[in-house]
């Protein structure tokens, strides 16, 4: 399984509002809004579209993903 480095921008439950998947060698600033945050993390290459399908979550406390049981 091969990863990539997403950039997630979450509000302050965690809920993901935006995923971006820069390419490796781009020079990208990903911007929030009021009361949201942004997390840079890598995950499996197979769940970057799951994550836009609300069945997961940022864990803001411990800045990573989980799934969202709610």
């Amino acid at each position: 399984m091969s990863t990539v480095k997403v950039t997630i921008v979450h509000d302050e439950a965690g809920r993901i509002v935006s995923i971006a998947r820069p390419a490796p060698d781009a020079q990208v600033t990903v911007l929030s809004g009021e009361g949201e945050s942004v997390l840079e993390t890598e995950v499996g290459e197979e769940l970057v579209r799951e994550l836009a399908t609300g069945k997961h979550r940022v864990d803001v406390a411990g800045q990573r993903i989980v799934p969202y049981n709610g």
